[in-house]
Parts: structure tokens; sequence; C-alpha cells
């Protein structure tokens, strides 16, 4: 997923897939730069039951429809 494809998803609320495994939604995108100034993009996403969160980067996350 690119960084506008998770804003997108971020907005809309739409359910995403990591791993195998299905996501409610993106709940939040994480930008972290390291002490080389390399930037890091993570998407928190909710669980099923609405209680946790998975960060994952963001190249491992998709669309629930693109599965």
């Amino acid at each position: 997923m690119t960084n506008s494809e998770a804003k997108e998803a971020l907005f809309a609320k739409i359910p995403v897939v990591y791993k195998n495994t299905e996501y409610s939604y993106i709940s939040a995108i994480v930008y972290r730069v390291d002490k080389n100034n390399n930037l890091f993009i993570s998407a928190e996403l909710m669980d099923k039951n609405e209680r946790s969160v998975t960060i994952a980067q963001l190249k491992e996350v998709y669309p629930l429809h693109d599965q």
C-alpha cells in the first residue's frame, strides 16, 4: 500500500489485510525518522474486536477487496 492509498483507507475506514489477517481499519499512520534521516512509514491497524492495534509496514498492508 502506498502512502496515499493508506491515507484514503484511513479516512474511509476500509478493512485491510496484513499477514493473512483481516483488520477493521487503519487507525493511524505513523512517520518515523532514524538518526540518518531515513523515513519509515507504518500503519496502526485496529483488530476486529477493536481492542488492540498492530503496527505494520505499509508495503505489507492491502485493502481487503484486493485479496
